[in-house]
């Protein structure tokens, strides 16, 4: 089983890679594991614009298999257990690999038909570790006490409130992963308090926010979206600043 950190603290979805080239996307691949992010995921909750170039893709990057960490959230209306050895075959299918290292539940089926459906995949070698989706931060699900899971993704809005709560959140622990979609809108740009402080550390308002996110104590993995390399150096610009106390426990409160 994985240590807890196994996973990169970002976290590419290359769902916006579609309308790429190959060519491009290797180098999109190459690029992201040259920044340390090195783990990818594909999200079939939100999405179906994903394709087998991706694993095309990866394929020719160079890259070895063990050197990225692939993960999958299958999406909904899976309610069988054949839905859902069926939905992870295509999921490998599309990324062409032999196994994901995380499989997300995100399906209505009873838990003793998940259950079996796990012990299936892992007997075959289709997964490593299992996952569940959260539904918003925070969110209390009674069954991981006794659920198999290891980490949880979460979408989390960033608004001024939303930023302010998230300062409860516990520290980490090395049960779970706390894997975060951080989605925002353009108020950022306009928070004068906010740019002043992204101005101290040469961030835009946008990089303050994730820098804030990914230094938490509860040490958030943040996924991030985008085609092109310029998104992802500014996520590694964000990751790679140092912030410090003071600043880190003040934002929440000029928001």
């Amino acid at each position: 089983m994985r240590q807890r950190n196994s996973y990169s603290r970002i976290i590419q979805d290359p769902e916006d890679w579609e309308e790429l080239s190959k060519g491009n996307k290797i180098q999109l691949f190459q690029h992201c594991v040259e920044k340390g992010i090195t783990t990818f995921l594909i999200d079939l909750s939100k999405s179906e614009s994903y394709s087998h170039s991706l694993g095309t893709a990866f394929s020719e990057s160079g890259l070895s298999r063990d050197q990225v960490q692939l993960i999958a959230c299958p999406g909904k209306n899976l309610t069988t257990e054949q839905d859902i050895l069926d939905r992870v075959e295509k999921i490998l299918n599309l990324l062409d690999t032999d196994y994901l290292d995380l499989l997300i539940l995100d399906f209505d089926a009873p838990s003793e038909i998940i259950l079996s459906s796990m012990e299936k995949l892992r007997a075959r070698g289709k997964i490593v570790e299992v996952g569940v989706l959260k539904r918003r931060t925070g969110e209390k699900m009674e069954f991981l006490k006794d659920f198999p899971a290891s980490a949880t993704l979460s979408t989390f809005s960033f608004t001024p409130s939303a930023v302010k709560s998230l300062t409860l959140a516990e520290a980490a622990s090395s049960e779970t992963t706390q894997m975060i979609i951080p989605e925002s809108g353009d108020w950022e740009n306009e928070h004068e308090a906010l740019k002043t402080v992204a101005n101290k550390y040469n961030l835009r308002p946008k990089e303050m926010l994730l820098a804030w996110l990914l230094h938490h104590k509860a040490q958030f993995h943040a996924v991030i979206k985008g085609n092109s390399q310029a998104v992802i150096d500014s996520a590694y610009k964000a990751f790679h600043t140092s912030i410090i106390e003071e600043d880190f426990k003040k934002l929440p409160e000029k928001l």
